[in-house]
């Protein structure tokens, strides 16, 4: 099968496009065809070679955990889902090896939702692993509730895209950091407040805005001295939830009875069936996609790096659409 592979770790330049084996799924997991793969920030940083201390890999590794795509072939405990069903899903293992930038890829069946039919596979690859991301920070571990403040750093970007219209939904007050020229588009998704953090100090202008601080923040952002902003700027009580890394070693964290935690998501196909179904009903706007092409992976990797994506990359394996 084609593929996109890196055998070591290093910087966009490792990852190859070249031909592997076809996977065989585990009993209980299916193979999918993959018409579409979503690009992830954590994608080019197992690329890079962070977080060994977490997750494993075994090269040569094929990066990507989000796919749509149909079903070819199926484990032996797998008996409800059918071969040539459409599906999405977040193939997240804690060892990786067969990721979904490749046109066929193993994924617990217990990872995987049906595709509704008017969702393109290219629309359904861009939101697995940052539906679910943002649903389990902001509902279940936040306990976001109607008339409380968030944070969500970084609005313009994938996680950003889909956590803005869940705020909403579950009647929060949006703040967010977006870059002026995002404004519209942040907006769109539903942000009550901006910041254009690359013309001003996010957190001196939060601060103005929300002086007792905000009820909750979505952490994303890892540049120097990210992480402990957040801590003061939420709330006596409030919850911080840090997407990408460890919450610092500060004391107020305790004394402020701080909530926060390292989050990482959960691969769950009845959870991601039920938030499919607010994007298709039109509950969650889809995030702005920009596509590209799987032999494009490496400047897929680069713009994902540059910090300068709006919405979401993703990239077209095969045509699969009937």
């Amino acid at each position: 099968m084609k593929a996109v592979f890196y055998a070591a770790h290093g910087g966009p330049g490792v990852l190859q496009t070249g031909d592997l084996p076809i996977p065989v799924p585990g009993d209980n997991q299916v193979l999918v065809q993959v018409a579409a793969a979503g690009v992830n920030p954590i994608d080019r940083r197992l690329r890079a070679g962070e977080l060994q201390e977490y997750i494993t890999r075994t090269f040569p590794v094929v990066p990507g955990w989000d796919l749509a795509g149909r079903i070819v072939a199926r484990g032996k405990n797998v008996s409800d889902w059918n071969i040539g069903d459409a599906v999405l899903g977040l193939a997240f293992n804690w060892s990786v090896q067969h990721g979904t930038y490749a046109e066929y890829a193993p994924i617990d069946a217990s990872a995987i939702a049906a595709k509704p039919a008017s969702m393109s596979f290219i629309e359904a690859a861009a939101l697995p692993l940052v539906s679910l991301t943002a649903w389990q920070a902001l509902a279940e571990y936040a306990n976001l509730q109607p008339g409380q403040t968030v944070l969500i750093q970084a609005g313009a970007g994938g996680l950003g895209s889909a956590a803005i219209p869940m705020a909403k939904r579950l009647g929060a007050i949006v703040y967010t950091t977006a870059r002026h020229k995002n404004f519209n588009y942040v907006r769109g998704l539903g942000a009550d407040h901006l910041i254009d953090y690359s013309s001003s100090d996010y957190e001196q202008v939060l601060r103005s805005q929300a002086p007792g601080g905000v009820d909750v923040i979505l952490a994303s952002l890892l540049e120097e001295g990210a992480a402990e902003a957040a801590i003061r700027l939420v709330k006596t009580g409030g919850v911080v939830a840090y997407m990408n890394n460890e919450p610092p070693d500060m004391p107020e964290i305790a004394t402020r009875k701080i909530r926060t935690e390292f989050l990482h998501h959960r691969a769950d196909g009845r959870m991601l069936a039920e938030l499919v179904a607010h994007y298709a009903r039109g509950t969650f706007r889809l995030p702005r996609i920009q596509v590209m092409n799987l032999d494009d992976a490496q400047q897929a990797h680069r713009q994902s790096e540059s910090g300068q994506t709006q919405g979401k990359l993703v990239l077209r394996v095969q045509n699969l659409e009937l």
